[in-house]
């Protein structure tokens, strides 16, 4: 009798949960390693030593966690595109960085997980954020609902898009680096970032009010950046000021990456 009636009460069991399946919000998440592989790999090849490397990739793959801070993801990619920084600023590097933070981050219970609200260290990183997995529930965010939409925008459409992958969200688990290759799409709204080979090189006939402003912006914060050497070459090549050795003096420093105590000593 006790037999009988466990089967009798299965069979219903049975019957139940094919006529109303319950469903289960499972959590969405990824093999977080393998979002740092590829930079890993290219930081080695730069000449980074597998302890530094690792060392940046290891906290950087952590930050995709569901339990990671709102920010940690693009503050880790601040510190993987510092490191490419010191390493000739290698472009590869810096790209796979640019996608990296994109990456889409772990959710506990499907929800969207929220933006960053702060600006990135690096201009490399300006207006890039995070996808989201397809998996996602686009109605609702996790945390505090502060961070609902990317900075600086208003809304986002599709949502869980991000500037790699402007169509729409990242398949679960996918990593973004093996669907994309270039960390803004042409079809993205977001203008491009600078990267290690972007290089602006003004005419002529501008050279003057663009190295003004350089040297401006360098008597406050004396900066490394390719486009204001190029605006001091250019000024050093406009007509008037041609001065082959200074030029020369000029690309010595730049290339031993150091400062000058008062950007005016360039053309005494």
């Amino acid at each position: 009798m006790l037999h009988l009636s466990f089967f009798v009460f299965a069979a219903f069991l049975f019957q139940y949960a094919q006529a109303a399946p319950v469903q289960i919000d499972r959590r969405i998440d990824q093999t977080i390693t393998d979002s740092t592989k590829d930079w890993q790999e290219a930081c080695v090849n730069a000449g980074g030593t597998q302890d530094k490397c690792s060392g940046v990739a290891v906290p950087a793959f952590t930050s995709l966690l569901e339990s990671g801070g709102v920010c940690d993801q693009q503050n880790s990619a601040d510190t993987m595109i510092d490191l490419a920084k010191q390493l000739k600023s290698d472009p590869e590097m810096i790209r796979l960085a640019q996608l990296f933070v994109q990456q889409p981050r772990n959710s506990p219970d499907k929800s969207q997980v929220p933006y960053c609200q702060v600006a990135p260290k690096n201009e490399e990183l300006n207006g890039l954020f995070h996808c989201q997995f397809a998996g996602s529930d686009f109605t609702t965010f996790s945390g505090d609902q502060t961070g609902n939409v990317p900075l600086g925008l208003k809304s986002l459409s599709p949502a869980g898009s991000c500037p790699a992958k402007p169509d729409g969200p990242v398949p679960d688990g996918v990593q973004l680096n093996t669907l994309v290759h270039d960390p803004i799409s042409a079809s993205s709204n977001v203008s491009t970032p600078p990267t290690a080979t972007s290089t602006v090189v003004p005419e002529a006939s501008n050279a003057l009010p663009q190295v003004a402003t350089a040297t401006a912006s360098l008597r406050a914060q004396w900066s490394r950046r390719e486009q204001d050497r190029a605006a001091i070459v250019a000024l050093i090549q406009h007509k008037g000021l041609k001065n082959v050795s200074l030029e020369e003096s000029v690309e010595s420093k730049w290339k031993g990456r150091m400062y000058w105590s008062d950007p005016d000593d360039l053309w005494k």
